[in-house]
């Protein structure tokens, strides 16, 4: 049975933990992300979110993520300080934005006499409006949405792997550019959720290709009560979950999630 859905203010949640392989070898989580509600002109607000993972042959890859993730943050905020839109993203808007952060990934860099290649992340961006939205990846990992029409959450685009085992592409690569998966959608999107390849396994369902909803459905219950803004207290818990045995045992790699919801709680809620 559907329900009704309106506008509230967004609420999020984000957490970015090591894996367990990573534990192990005393290194440090590699994934990184940002989430910020900005403020438009005529009073209503944009959700701007982006996560990144940095890639475990990269010497720098979880200091590439972490500065994908503030640049691309920043040129979206640039982008509406302009005066322009959701609706008004491109693919070649996007285009640019890609082309900066691998500039500012380069300077970086030769600042530290580095290759840009050893800071080499993946990148997966979002922002929404009031009816628009704008969606972006290099790499694997996958955005997940669910609209007003029906409360049913559905990828974006699915993990793009390389074109070996176990590989994808990087924002830091020549040929980038190529690999940009973009979509302009022109719909009120009420949830959303980003999260890197170490969640792929629990988030999505591979035979069928479609994402998880039960996984999806319990996470963001608790998200729908909170105040607007960051739920502090409710990140903390996430970040506690994705480091309990009950999903490390089935994910060794580092984990990202970050979570949206703009549902009414005043409204009638699906049943979890």
């Amino acid at each position: 049975m559907g329900f009704r859905m309106s506008i509230g203010g967004w609420r999020y949640i984000a957490a970015s933990v090591i894996g367990t392989s990573h534990e192990k070898t005393g290194g440090a989580c590699q994934d990184a992300n940002d989430c910020q509600i900005y403020a438009l002109p005529a009073g209503e607000e944009a959700l701007l979110a982006v996560v990144a993972d940095g890639a475990g042959s990269a010497v720098c890859g979880g200091e590439g993520a972490a500065k994908a993730c503030r640049a691309l943050v920043g040129l979206m905020k640039k982008h509406f300080a302009s005066g322009r839109t959701v609706d008004q993203v491109t693919r070649d808007t996007v285009g640019s934005w890609i082309s900066s952060i691998q500039l500012v990934l380069e300077e970086e860099a030769i600042a530290v006499s580095r290759e840009r290649r050893e800071f080499a992340c993946t990148i997966l961006g979002l922002l929404i409006g009031e009816s628009h939205a704008a969606c972006l990846q290099i790499g694997d990992g996958a955005i997940v949405l669910a609209d007003s029409e029906e409360h049913v959450y559905g990828h974006v685009f699915w993990p793009d792997r390389g074109e070996y085992a176990n590989t994808t592409h990087f924002v830091t690569e020549d040929d980038a550019s190529e690999h940009l998966q973009f979509a302009s959608i022109n719909r009120r999107v009420m949830e959303a959720a980003l999260f890197t390849d170490g969640l792929q396994a629990i988030a999505l369902n591979y035979q069928q290709q479609i994402a998880h909803e039960p996984f999806f459905k319990g996470l963001f219950a608790p998200l729908r009560t909170a105040e607007d803004g960051c739920a502090h207290e409710l990140s903390e818990s996430l970040a506690a979950f994705l480091s309990s045995p009950r999903v490390n045992e089935k994910t060794d790699d580092d984990k990202t999630l970050v979570l949206a919801s703009r549902i009414d709680p005043s409204l009638p809620q699906p049943a979890v």
